[in-house]
């Protein structure tokens, strides 16, 4: 997880008024609110040709420093105000912020220590996704806490990632419901333990199964069958972790992102574990099994085809973490969805699985009229499923960025893989942490697409 502190813009130096004053008389060679050459204004003391005391300084800009001076500087306390919106108020050293301060503008706020304009030392950033209690060094956390509204990480930081030892703790209402601890690299858990989530009261977990039925059985009834003659996508998107709203963000855009290219409109099936369970079905291992069979059931297998996203936390095994707050749930392997195709009619299939680990996917169901595209190798992290993200980069980059192409599979795929790796080296990621997005195209299917599948 990821978050840029605000943009401080350059600090104009009062260093020009040491040049312009002299030991004769300053008071008859400086008026009061007389124009510096920079076009900044100053009122206050002087003493021996220099700033000194007390005094206002404001800039054409429509920056004004108003504060302590000392021998031509802003030098003790002070404030400083930008027109860009954000307002310093502590200490200053030489012209810069440094010591104890607040920083702030419409959307953050920072208030701790100071060093050559950097956060530096013992600080709290809060920003609308959390707040950071922290020792910072050059601007950025390097080890304290990060409290969000869905659980708090407790250990080191790295470029604003969650990078090293450290532990994050879920919450769900008054009470924690599971953790992870152990080992951290650019926002993704790698190694370490895993506390499992309490069990729940079982009137609520019976609750949420009773209703979660009926809204699965609402999305198989709306499904419209398949046109004769056409050629026809059916969508499934399973979101796995109910503990992060991304995952939700992420179905959607990829659903959006579909639709965009294809006609998808009442052919597709959600599935989504999330804090706020009444919105979509669950995404249960037989939950998968049953959207699976009723798409296929619609489905024409020689003239239709069938695509499917998955997005989760992915386990160093290739399994799919599927964890709904208040239900105990198993994870789903790559070969428990083998498993729940195998009996289906449908033959022609594209697999998007945006997970770490998310290789495995590519080993096992690999075939001549699959096409798969995961995000990672399978002995690699992705990137971008914390809360904070609106989804994952891989998403971002199959659906937005480059878009889904049946046309040209090849070339699309090298898009996509251009794309991360440009985001990975603007992280200044070090090699050893890139992700390396996988592909297959099966040689049938690739025949297939390249007669039969028209975009829109």
């Amino acid at each position: 997880m990821k978050h840029a502190r605000p943009r401080i813009a350059a600090m104009f130096l009062p260093l020009v008024a040491t040049l312009m004053l002299t030991a004769c008389d300053a008071g008859q060679l400086f008026p009061p609110d007389a124009r510096l050459p920079d076009g900044s204004t100053y009122s206050g003391d002087v003493h021996e040709g220099l700033f000194h005391g007390e005094g206002v300084q404001a800039f054409a800009s429509g920056m004004t420093y108003s504060g302590e001076f000392r021998d031509g500087y802003w030098h003790g306390e002070g404030e400083l105000e930008s027109p860009a919106g954000w307002r310093y108020e502590g200490e200053f050293r030489k012209g810069q912020m440094a010591g104890q301060g607040v920083l702030e503008d419409d959307d953050s706020r920072y208030e701790g220590a100071f060093q050559d304009e950097n956060f530096h030392g013992k600080g709290r950033y809060e920003v609308s996704s959390g707040t950071y209690i922290a020792e910072f060094a050059g601007g950025d956390p390097v080890k304290g806490k990060h409290v969000t509204d869905y659980g708090t990480y407790e250990g080191d930081f790295q470029d604003w990632y969650y990078h090293g030892e450290g532990s994050f703790t879920y919450l769900d209402g008054p009470e924690t419901t599971a953790s992870l601890s152990g080992t951290w690299a650019y926002g993704q858990f790698v190694d370490g333990e895993e506390a499992e989530p309490e069990a729940a009261p079982a009137p609520l977990t019976e609750k949420i199964l009773a209703e979660d039925h009926q809204r699965l059985a609402s999305q198989v009834e709306r499904l419209a069958p398949e046109r004769p003659g056409l050629t026809d996508a059916y969508f499934l998107a399973v979101g796995g972790d109910g503990t992060e709203s991304v995952f939700m963000r992420d179905i959607q855009v990829a659903r959006t992102g579909l639709q965009a290219r294809f006609d998808i409109e009442d052919r597709d099936i959600l599935l989504l574990n999330h804090r706020d369970y009444e919105t979509l079905p669950l995404a249960t291992r037989p939950s998968i099994a049953a959207a699976l069979k009723a798409l296929d059931e619609q489905m024409n297998p020689e003239e239709d085809l069938l695509v499917v996203h998955l997005v989760s936390h992915g386990m160093q095994d290739g399994q799919l973490l599927l964890q709904q707050p208040g239900v105990e749930l198993p994870n789903l392997s790559p070969r428990d969805f083998a498993d729940m195709l195998e009996p289906l009619d449908v033959r022609r299939k594209v697999l998007v699985v945006s997970a770490c680990y998310s290789g495995h996917w590519l080993n096992e169901l690999r075939d001549s009229d699959t096409m798969i595209l995961t995000s990672a190798r399978d002995d690699r992290t992705s990137f971008g499923c914390g809360d904070d993200s609106e989804m994952t980069w891989f998403t971002k980059a199959v659906y937005q960025r480059v878009g889904l192409s049946f046309i040209e599979p090849e070339a699309m795929f090298e898009n996509i893989s251009r794309q991360i790796r440009s985001w990975e080296e603007e992280t200044a990621m070090e090699e050893e942490h890139w992700s390396w997005p996988q592909y297959h195209l099966g040689d049938d299917l690739s025949a297939w697409l390249g007669k039969n599948v028209n975009q829109r």
